[in-house]
């Protein structure tokens, strides 16, 4: 018997992510990963787990879960079993340290509201119930040492439409038991971080592709002047665009060579309708790109609310290093930005562990 976070019911796109496989993709294997690697580092941030630590990922629709022991079914794999066996006895009765970031949700413990983008003590058999996101898209669950399970090509990210990764390749869904490591952390205050403020972005810093030469000034330029939204054509492999500014077709329409596609290229297909490519995007494509998304804005793009306007604005390449090297720093400063969340006695399941009163000198 092992020590779960049994799943009692999830949305449809509930499922494992870290930052992805690169290195496989002149191999025809997509990077794949989370969507929005701030808020993975935010969430395990919260927890002291390594940056990298795969979380759950949600889309739009939360789920509800609760701490068990291990039934005897549906179980991942023997390696994953041994090693949840090891730290069974360690946790079974002890509570989980939890946390969350990404796009706000309704977040309760037994029905108690808990605010969003902390960490948080769970007993076994509590349940934390997920919402549905407000204001972004994609949010994210953890536990303190994260969850047990077989790494595929590096990364235990799920990629659905291969079948690989995560807890049998697929989504998480009512009734799965997910085996946790287990972890020593456990702060004496639970700690939160400040809202994210990429979160709000009202513009996407873009560079030139290299295929932008077969759009026209006109098209080029209605890029950089229109209004666009995202649709609700969207998933982890793109999102299409809206806009007033007419088509965005190249002048040589579909004949360029199929080569290889980063995330972020901003790809137009014969309809003149604008797709960015995002985590779970094809490896390779034949549709021109006009442009690309810059990597420090790719957060931005991926939680960015469907309908929402917003506008592109066109900076160089040594710009678009330089906004990627900050935003670097500010993921390795996010311990400096934690801070602790008053609680009341009666949630602090330890209580008695902390040395609440100090320098008596004399008791009459």
């Amino acid at each position: 018997m092992s020590v779960t976070l049994k799943v009692l019911d999830a949305g449809s796109g509930v499922s494992l992510q870290d930052n992805g496989r690169p290195g496989f993709q002149r191999y025809g294997v997509t990077e794949g990963g989370v969507m929005d690697r701030w808020a993975l580092a935010e969430v395990n941030t919260l927890l002291g787990n390594a940056l990298n630590t795969a979380a759950l990922e949600m889309i739009a629709i939360g789920g509800s879960f609760t701490i068990a022991r291990e039934t005897q079914t549906a179980k991942e794999s023997t390696v994953a079993n041994e090693k949840a066996n090891e730290v069974a006895g360690e946790m079974a009765d002890e509570p989980v340290l939890m946390a969350t970031s990404g796009a706000e949700m309704e977040l309760t413990v037994d029905g108690t509201p808990m605010p969003w983008r902390t960490s948080f003590l769970v007993k076994p058999g509590q349940v934390v119930r997920c919402g549905y996101a407000r204001g972004s898209i994609y949010s994210y669950l953890q536990v303190a040492g994260g969850f047990i399970t077989t790494p595929v090509l590096g990364s235990c990210s799920t990629h659905s439409r291969s079948g690989f990764g995560g807890f049998n390749g697929c989504p998480v869904k009512s009734g799965d038991e997910l085996p946790l490591k287990g972890s020593s952390y456990l702060s004496a205050q639970s700690q939160q971080l400040p809202a994210a403020e990429y979160l709000a972005r009202e513009s996407i810093r873009i560079v030139w592709g290299t295929q932008s030469d077969v759009f026209s000034a006109k098209v080029r330029d209605a890029l950089l002047h229109s209004e666009f939204s995202v649709s609700a054509e969207r998933d982890r492999m793109g999102a299409r665009l809206l806009t007033d500014a007419g088509s965005m077709a190249s002048e040589t329409g579909l004949s360029g060579v199929s080569d290889a596609v980063l995330i972020g290229d901003i790809q137009v297909a014969g309809d003149g309708v604008a797709t960015v490519l995002l985590a779970d995007r094809q490896p390779t494509g034949g549709y021109p790109r006009i442009a690309t998304v810059i990597t420090a804005d790719l957060d931005a793009i991926s939680q960015m609310p469907t309908g929402k306007p917003f506008r592109f604005e066109l900076i160089t390449a040594s710009q678009a290093v330089d906004a990627l090297r900050q935003r670097v720093q500010s993921i390795d400063n996010l311990p400096s930005a934690l801070e602790s969340v008053t609680r009341q006695p009666e949630d602090i399941p330890n209580l008695l562990s902390y040395n609440l009163i100090d320098g008596v000198v004399a008791a009459i």
